[in-house]
């Protein structure tokens, strides 16, 4: 089956499963840094909102040989989860004083998002660009969000000036921040493996990162979603680079996480760069790069800036 055949399938399959009370229809959707992927969009008559479900990865799974059944019953029990999640009634958008303590930001690239630039109020950071976005709602996995453009401010009749200002103060209360060490997070990787095996206490003997250098810090919201932009939590970067006394290169894990490094004078700023781009091309989704540049928080003047 190719992949058109199988995006029909599906379609199909889903709509038989769910019934006529619902609207079922595959839609190309352009994701971050250009990447367009077929959406399933999943609509019901009485929801102001229909979740949408990427086919693209099911697809790769099919053709190694993941049953059809196994897809569908999965794209059922990923809808079921975000089925709770609603705008309530559409009329509610019209009126922004009922979504000014939604707005959120995050960052992306500029150069590889530019046609998506043009249609969304932004403001330009370094080689990176402030987005703005609506957190709808949260379920457990994730949350129903929805990215606002030129023609959302119209409507509001609300400048971007002010769309900032929202989402610096809402971010870091709807996304709190949260530094962990590099340990912290394989143990809790591991963690999750060894319970299942009933050998938790095996975790500190796996891990033996107290001789690590340079230091690994891994800066995240509590979601570990669009993480990135708690570099510019007012404080955040402060407040660690204090504790460690030193200035702090960043490194761009991705969309949703950065790597913290504290500065003692020894870093090769080369080969770190040369790191984040070699990861980021091999490791990280095209969609989820944030950039292949590092950079450095100064303690002197509290700033943000590109190493060349």
């Amino acid at each position: 089956m190719d992949y058109n055949q199988f995006l029909e399938e599906v379609r199909t399959a889903v709509q038989e499963r769910l019934g006529s009370n619902y609207e079922i229809r595959i839609q190309k959707i352009t994701k971050n840094n250009g990447i367009v992927l077929d959406g399933l969009i999943i609509g019901k008559a009485s929801k102001n909102i229909a979740p949408t479900i990427y086919l693209n990865s099911y697809y790769m799974h099919y053709t190694h040989g993941m049953s059809l059944e196994e897809i569908l019953e999965d794209i059922i029990s990923a809808y079921k989860e975000s089925n709770d999640v609603s705008f309530g009634d559409t009329r509610e958008f019209l009126n922004f004083n009922k979504l000014r303590d939604k707005v959120a930001f995050k960052l992306i690239q500029r150069e590889k998002n530019q046609e998506l630039l043009e249609e969304v109020p932004y403001i330009e950071f370094l080689d990176l660009a402030v987005v703005f976005y609506l957190i709808l709602d949260e379920y457990k996995e994730g949350q129903m969000t929805a990215l606002i453009h030129n023609s959302h401010l119209e409507l509001w009749e609300v400048e971007k000036e002010e769309l900032y200002c929202l989402a610096m103060k809402n971010t870091p209360i709807l996304l709190p921040s949260e530094i962990k060490t590099m340990k912290e997070i394989m143990c809790d990787i591991l963690k999750g493996h060894l319970e299942e095996l009933e050998m938790k206490e095996m975790v500190d003997d796996l891990l033996d990162f107290d001789s690590q250098k340079p230091a690994l810090y891994v800066l995240s919201n509590r979601k570990q979603i669009n993480g990135a932009g708690c570099i510019l939590y007012n404080g955040c970067l402060k407040n660690f680079a204090d504790s460690q006394n030193s200035d702090i290169v960043i490194l761009p894990s991705s969309l949703h996480e950065t790597i913290l490094v504290p500065d003692d004078g020894q870093l090769d700023y080369g080969e770190l760069r040369k790191m984040v781009s070699e990861i980021n091309e091999s490791d990280v989704p095209e969609e989820d790069v944030l950039s292949d540049r590092v950079y450095k928080y100064s303690r002197h003047d509290c700033s943000i800036s590109l190493i060349e």
